[in-house]
């Protein structure tokens, strides 16, 4: 497989197991479902979150960042593997072993890929009636 599509496979898997572990541990934490509220929306047709499910994500998101900024080797890939991989994580196995794989041969890609997902999970919109912010995905 050509390398560049490999990473960019590589990519949207790590992006979609942060999302995953970002989603559940919100929920879980925060005691409110994304499904129970999902439907609100603002004037612009925002979604209106819950400030709590707000603060929650966002600490979420900033804790595992500076968890994940300062492991190396071992360190880093135990963290993952015992961290973003602790809620249930739906992988066909050709992920499975591309995920694995760059753990192994590659950890600091997947630390860079996994610490810009939570970038990118950490902001999903406001839930102020005036909002005109562009975040609205869970």
């Amino acid at each position: 497989m050509d390398a560049e599509i490999k990473d960019d496979q590589l990519a949207v898997k790590i992006y979609g197991l942060i999302k995953q572990y970002v989603n559940r541990t919100t929920e879980e934490k925060s005691g409110q479902k994304y499904e129970d509220f999902k439907n609100q929306k603002n004037a612009k047709g925002k979604i209106n979150y819950p400030e709590k499910y707000l603060e929650t994500r966002e600490k979420i998101c900033s804790n595992a960042f500076l968890a994940m900024r300062g492991r190396r080797d071992k360190d880093f890939i135990e963290y993952f593997t015992g961290t973003i991989c602790s809620v249930p994580q739906w992988m066909p196995e050709a992920d499975y072993v591309l995920v694995g794989q760059a753990l192994i041969e590659n950890w600091e890609l997947v630390k860079t890929y996994s610490m810009l997902a939570l970038s990118a999970c950490s902001f999903v919109g406001k839930s102020t009636q005036n909002d005109d912010s562009k975040g609205d995905e869970q």
